[in-house]
């Protein structure tokens, strides 16, 4: 995930900080989801069938990663529109609000239905395969949110 670290060093201190911490808990939260699986981090021709044990691991594992993001997900973007809507001249009904806002439940819906998906997608496929496609489905709704909408906003953020 991008981090925007030019352009949130503009913001407020405040909202600098709280950004900041947000960004950095989205990244780790990626990182430990990359890594909680073992066999996920082979690439597919290289996949180690996993033992029992391991795939028992993993698949009991996943329900909590996809529950947290949702929640870490939620938290960021109240935050973030709370920003947004103490910057002049940005109220509830500014197209770009509005626009945003609705790229966020957007992504909160895909969220919940990895979520709610989970347990289909798990009788089928093995838990490295899930974790390999829930981890780039995850990392890249975040990736396209920074490119489309939070790096200008945070650009238009800039104190002069």
């Amino acid at each position: 995930m991008l981090v925007h670290s030019k352009a949130i060093n503009k913001l407020a201190p405040s909202d600098y900080a709280m950004i900041k911490n947000e960004h950095q808990q989205l990244e780790k939260y990626l990182v430990d989801f990359h890594d909680a699986c073992a066999c996920s981090l082979k690439p597919d021709s290289d996949v180690p069938i996993c033992a029992k044990e391991q795939q028992t691991s993993c698949h009991g594992r996943m329900p909590s990663f996809l529950f947290h993001i949702i929640d870490l997900a939620g938290r960021h973007f109240d935050h973030e529109e709370s920003i947004m809507l103490s910057r002049p001249n940005i109220g509830e009904n500014n197209d770009y609000f509005r626009v945003h806002r609705q790229a966020h439940l957007d992504i909160m819906k895909t969220l919940q239905g990895l979520a709610d998906n989970y347990f289909t997608v798990t009788d089928k496929t093995s838990a490295a395969e899930v974790y390999r496609l829930f981890y780039g489905k995850i990392a890249g709704i975040f990736d396209e949110h920074d490119r489309q909408f939070d790096d200008p906003f945070i650009e238009s953020t800039k104190q002069n």
